[in-house]
Formats: structure tokens, sequence, C-alpha cells
């Protein structure tokens, strides 16, 4: 024989001809092996889509947390990857969970328009930006999911608040001409506060809808008397004049567009459904019937110019010549607008209430630092009926985002939200 029969712990196989032992120990050991690295690997897996926070009844697990915190970070979002990472993921599931409620999606073909315009805004096409993510490990998916999550919410908005947020000619002219509109109006109301419990919630809000068709203000104020846990149960729910800015910030978007005698929608708070009635309404101030606008220039750059924004605007006194002197320099971006107060950001708004017509300022924004010029305050323009349309069209997209974050902020504070 070639070989001998080993004991009983070896294993003769012949392999070409040639005979090999191989120990039942070695082949042990290489099972053992690989069971270790398939449960590795099976570890990792189940690691990589652990959920890491819970929101409701749903989780948003760590690979979709990673892929969010790369994606911000690809695009150089403001503030902390991570923060920001965990806010839009809360309220996007938050989002999503509105959107069952009320039946609502985002076709293909409305995701895929989403996703041309978000890729154009970088002057890449959908192929081209999507590769781009890829390179930097961010799935298709993660993109997607963000764009739709948008989609969905707006049309969340326009469905529960569309008709709240119009406009009327009067509340254009309010806000064409007042630094707030908020500042000048008081509100008469009533309200009713009805508490719950989890068990008694799906019954409170029937009640409470029921309550909203009421049309009568003395209706409304009975039904107080009888539903009203606030402590102006007993006078029918009648509040006292009050400044509308003085009002909590949650109930301004629902009280900003009743017209005397109609009911709010139910207001959800924490352990309390609250509707109000709006009486009356006065202005505190009079309102100029001119239609005023804030005209100015924006000159944003880097850091790396601060020197050239401090250049220019020590040389050039008017707008014409600054705009001028700038040209067609790919480094700073000039922006030449005509604005009301209100569609500003209060950081712009401040800063331009400031400034005298042809003075500037230079400010820090998003981190980078942006010359501000007043060109003409208060500047009177012929307002044709088109240019009407779109002011109103602006403004009720202000308060459409006032209105959806008010809305978020409800949704947060009744959802159930904890780390894992």
């Amino acid at each position: 024989m070639l070989f001998k029969k080993k004991t009983v712990n070896n294993i003769i196989i012949h392999h070409l001809g040639n005979p090999m032992v191989i120990s039942k120990t070695l082949i042990t050991g290489v099972l053992i092996l690989c069971l270790v690295v398939f449960s590795q690997a099976r570890a990792q897996n189940n690691s990589l889509f652990s959920p890491v926070i819970q929101v409701n009844d749903t989780v948003i697990t760590k690979f979709e947390f990673d892929q969010r915190v790369k994606f911000l970070s690809a695009l150089k979002f403001p503030g902390d990857p991570n923060k920001v990472a965990q806010t839009q993921l809360i309220e996007e599931r938050l989002k999503q969970t509105e959107a069952l409620k009320l039946k609502i999606t985002a076709s293909e073909a409305e995701i895929e328009d989403a996703v041309k315009r978000f890729s154009s805004r970088v002057k890449l096409s959908s192929d081209e930006f999507i590769g781009e993510l890829n390179r930097l490990g961010i799935y298709s998916n993660t993109f997607r999911s963000y764009v739709e999550s948008e989609l969905i919410w707006q049309k969340i908005i326009k469905k529960k608040f569309g008709s709240q947020s119009k406009i009327s000619d009067l509340q254009l002219k309010r806000a064409s001409n007042i630094t707030s509109f908020e500042e000048t109006v008081q509100v008469l109301l009533t309200e009713i506060i009805i508490p719950f419990s989890n068990q008694e919630l799906r019954e409170i809000e029937n009640i409470a809808y029921q309550l909203k068709n009421i049309k009568s203000i003395e209706e409304f104020s009975n039904a107080a008397k009888i539903y009203s846990k606030a402590p102006t149960a007993d006078l029918g729910g009648r509040i006292k004049w009050q400044n509308f800015n003085k009002l909590p910030e949650i109930i301004k978007p629902y009280i900003f567009n009743l017209s005397p005698g109609e009911v709010s929608e139910p207001i959800r708070l924490n352990t309390a459904i609250a509707l109000f009635q709006l009486r009356d309404i006065r202005e505190i101030n009079d309102i100029n019937t001119e239609v005023n606008f804030l005209d100015f220039i924006t000159v944003s750059t880097t850091f790396a110019n601060l020197a050239y924004l401090k250049d220019i605007k020590n040389k050039f006194n008017n707008c014409s010549d600054l705009t001028a002197a700038i040209g067609d320099k790919t480094d700073v971006k000039l922006l030449r607008s005509k604005l009301f107060s209100e569609q500003l950001s209060n950081s712009l708004a401040t800063v331009l209430e400031k400034l005298d017509p042809d003075e500037s300022e230079i400010i820090i924004d998003n981190e980078k630092p942006k010359l501000v010029r007043l060109c003409e305050r208060n500047k009177k323009e012929d307002l044709t009926k088109e240019k009407i349309e779109n002011d109103k069209n602006n403004l009720q997209t202000i308060r459409l985002k006032y209105l959806a974050r008010s809305f978020m902020e409800t949704l947060k504070d009744n959802a159930r939200i904890s780390d894992k």
C-alpha cells in the first residue's frame, strides 16, 4: 500500500490518483471558521439595519441614518449633518404617516420630475447627479426618498390648508404696507378646550369636528359652556380683545384667515383639543393705502473675497454703479430684488430696516459673507392684475410655510419619539 490507514480521526481521500489524509480536526476547524465568518457577516448586516430611532409605530434604521448623513454632507447642507439627518428622518416618518391617513401619494412621473429639477440646481442631469452620489457611497433610493417625502408633504399642506392660505385684496394691502400684519390686528375669540385621554381621543375628535361646523356665535358660546374645560367656560368661552402677535404660536396659523363667525380647524395640543371662533377683528394702526416695496441688492461670495466686498462697499455709492462694477465676475453672486418685508428672512429684514437708500452693510449669512445694499424704500409701483396675483401667490406661499411648520410641530408634540 502507498499509505497506511490512519486512526478513526483520519479520512482517506483519493485525489487525482494520489491518496491524501485529512484530519477530522482540520475539517471541523474549517467548518467552525466558515460559521464564524457567516455569523459575523450576518451580525454586521443585522447591525446595519437595526433600528436607531422609533417614531410612533415606525423605526429609522442605522442604514437610513448613515445614508442621510452622507447625503447631507455631500450637498453641504448647513448645520451638523447628524442632527439635521435625525430631524429630517423623524419628520419624514411623521409626513408618511399623515400621507397614509389622507391617502396621498406621489406618482413615479412626479418623483422623476422632482429628481430632474433637483439635479438641475447643480447643472447635472438626473443620471449624472445620481452617478455622483453613487461614487460617494450614497444609494439612489436615499435621494429619491428625500425628494418623494417633500412632494408628499407639499400635497398634505395644500390639502389641509390650501383654502385657509388664500390671500384677499385687503390682506395683500396690509402685508404690503406694514412691517408685520401681526402687530396691527386685534382679535376677539371664543375658545373651546376639551381635554382627552388616549382612550377618549377618537370620541373627542368626533365631537370637535361637529363643533367646527357651528356658524352661530351664540351657539358656539353655548357649546363652550357644555364641552370646554378652560377657565372661560362659564363665560361661554368668550375671550377679551387680544393682540394677534400675543397669541400662542401654535394657534396663529389657524386664526390668521378666519372671518367673523368662522371656527378654526380642531387643534390637537398635548392633552386637549382646542377650537376657536373669531367673533370680530379690528386694526390698531392706521394703514397707508400705498403699496411699499424694498428695492435692494445682495452680493454673496466666500471669505476669500471679504476684502473685495469691503472695497466695493466703500467705492461705489449707488446700486447702478455697484451692479456695473461687478459685471460678469464669476466668484461673486449679485442679486437685485424688490420684495415685501414679509418675504424676507428675519436677518435680512433686520439689516434693511436700519439702512437708508444707497447704504450698505456686510453680514454673515449661512456662514458666508454677504453685502446688502438698500436701493430704494417705499417705492410706489403700478400694480397690474398680473403683479397683484403674483404678490398674492408669494404671500400665500409664505403663509403655507408658516402653517406647515406649525403643523409639523404639532405632529412632533403628539408623537412618541425615542432612541433605540
